[in-house]
């Protein structure tokens, strides 16, 4: 793949970074709520001191690009310099982090102050990650070439790197990614080293990742067939409408789940658990669900709440009961579009359920082996819940289809 050095600079691999940032994070919470064995502890407590170590170093070299982009662009140094001062107030975060995990590595009583540890680096990081993404990156954009981009890149990011630095960072950046992205990463390598890269060190990664998350943990890019697990069996799905109402309006219409019912075919009920505020990462609520015959209810996190922008949760996976071990991520984004906003709803299993529930469960929920259809409902109500129509006969009548 070629790309013309003098067009401006494309920094996707930016946000590619900071995707399996927020990635690892979120699943760093998810394990960290279950007792371990001393082996997959020391290997999560590794994995979080290698990334606090490679955050260190992506904020270092950033701070090594606005000064050149500042020269070019004097207009840009309000926001340069808030991302420098974000890289002040971040680093302590980031530092109890690796100070928790070492001692999580024999101390098993410290995984709640640990996950505690996470989630406080998440509070401060991922507004920042988004503030990066939406305001420094097109100023980078705008003022540097491809060619430009990428010598930096190469003399500060990857010059310094051992050839198996790369190749265990590069199975971690390709981890879950989309055939966009994923072809964006490995295409940034010449073809020889591109598949020593990918099939030397595959196996490695996937090895390592079963032991710090468990074997239930897909981390194949997402384009591959390994995502189904079972016949027609989905572990994933993105659906979007436009809807003609602000981003604002619309998010908090999401983010209060105790209107959930109102939309959703399947969901009830939900009513927010002591803890953190709601509508906040963190926050926990607990949602009722009814489909024909069968009802059962979960334990909720959110784990994005940006007003606006994104909100995110997820299902708990339980310890003891193995019918509630999986656990899923459900997004919504809000772009805003001419006059109205494009809300993109998405799934992921993190967690996959035991595999011969997966068998069950596509027997039982039909309609759970592809969550979509049910996922567009849901935003066709929202749709018309801002426009004023009822939407929980909506959402009733949409059960039906």
């Amino acid at each position: 793949m070629t790309t013309d050095p003098n067009a401006p600079a494309d920094t996707r691999i930016n946000n590619i970074v900071h995707a399996a940032l927020r990635r690892d994070l979120a699943r760093s919470k998810i394990v960290l709520h279950e007792p371990h064995p001393p082996d997959q502890r020391r290997a999560i407590a590794d994995h979080l001191v290698w990334m606090t170590k490679f955050l260190h170093r992506h904020h270092t070299a950033e701070d090594t690009l606005w000064p050149l982009i500042v020269r070019r662009s004097p207009d840009a140094g309000a926001i340069l310099d808030q991302m420098e001062a974000d890289h002040s107030r971040v680093s302590p975060a980031i530092d109890r982090v690796a100070t928790v995990a070492q001692r999580y590595r024999t101390d098993e009583t410290a995984a709640e102050e640990l996950a505690e540890a996470v989630e406080a680096l998440e509070t401060e990081l991922l507004p920042h990650l988004r503030r990066e993404e939406d305001e420094a990156m097109p100023i980078v954009s705008r003022t540097l070439t491809n060619a430009e981009f990428a010598a930096w890149d190469q003399a500060t990011n990857i010059a310094p790197k051992s050839k198996r630095e790369l190749g265990i960072e590069g199975h971690w950046l390709i981890d879950s990614l989309d055939r966009e992205r994923y072809d964006h990463v490995v295409n940034l390598v010449p073809a020889a080293t591109r598949f020593i890269v990918l099939h030397g060190f595959a196996r490695p990664y996937r090895k390592t990742c079963a032991k710090r998350w468990g074997p239930g943990m897909d981390v194949t890019p997402r384009f591959h067939e390994k995502i189904r697990t079972a016949r027609h069996f989905h572990t994933e799905g993105t659906v979007s409408l436009r809807i003609d109402a602000p981003a604002r309006v619309l998010y908090d219409k999401v983010a209060d789940v105790t209107r959930i019912g109102e939309r959703s075919p399947e969901c009830r009920t939900c009513t927010w658990l002591p803890g953190p505020p709601p509508e906040t990462p963190g926050a926990r609520f607990r949602g009722h669900n009814v489909s024909r015959h069968m009802r059962w209810s979960r334990v909720c996190e959110v784990v994005t709440a940006e007003p606006g922008i994104a909100f995110a949760f997820r299902t708990i996976p339980e310890r003891i009961d193995r019918t509630r071990h999986d656990s899923t991520t459900w997004s919504y984004t809000f772009t805003p579009e001419d006059h109205g906003t494009l809300v993109t709803h998405s799934y992921r299993i993190t967690v996959l359920p035991p595999r011969p529930l997966i068998w069950l469960y596509a027997r039982l929920f039909p309609h759970h082996t592809d969550m979509r259809p049910q996922m567009l409902q849901n935003l066709e109500a929202l749709q018309q819940q801002v426009s004023g129509t009822d939407p929980t006969q909506l959402a009733r009548r949409a059960t039906h289809r």
